[in-house]
């Protein structure tokens, strides 16, 4: 049995130690799952997409993966990926390093272009993709913003040059802590 004197000096003890639990994560490998219940985003649930970023803190390299679900691609597929973001998102994407996979198998990128001055990055695929399986676009080497926020990415998918006009894909809502 403890008596109170003992009690008393483990308690400071007891107090540090349940402090410290709380200050360090359980999990110390920092990464942004995919985006949980999001009230008032002005983005119409249906239309969010889903992603994940390897450690989406500021001012850090990062990568993302982008989900497009393959039932927002219709029969008419995709030849091109137009990916927007905001003009206060300013964090820098490496061009040379963007992939694009269909489940597993890696899609051939024949060209990708970023425009600063339109905050728009255009992936051009060297054959059109007709899946209605999910498509990953990996953005590889991206230098996160100084400053943290809620960044919305959007997505439009143009079918073939002979189609010129883009469609909606959904947003991704972004966040960097």
């Amino acid at each position: 049995m403890l008596n109170i004197q003992t009690a008393s000096r483990l308690l400071p003890i007891l107090a540090l130690f349940s402090g410290l639990v709380s200050v360090f994560p359980a999990n110390p490998a920092t990464s942004q799952s995919l985006p949980g219940f999001t009230l008032f985003s002005g983005v119409d649930p249906s239309n969010q997409l889903s992603y994940r970023l390897d450690s989406g803190n500021r001012n850090t390299v990062d990568r993302y993966r982008l989900k497009i679900p393959g039932s927002k691609i219709n029969r008419l597929g995709a030849a091109q990926l137009q990916i927007t973001y905001p003009d206060y998102y300013k964090g820098k994407f490496d061009d040379k390093a963007v992939e694009v996979f269909v489940g597993d198998k890696s899609i051939p990128v024949q060209s990708v272009e970023w425009n600063r001055e339109s905050q728009t990055l255009q992936i051009d695929l060297a054959q059109r993709i007709k899946t209605k399986n999910d498509i990953e676009v990996v953005l590889s080497n991206v230098q996160n913003p100084d400053g943290g926020g809620m960044y919305y990415f959007t997505c439009q998918v143009k079918s073939s040059s002979d189609f010129p006009l883009a469609r909606y894909i959904g947003t991704w809502i972004v966040n960097i802590d």
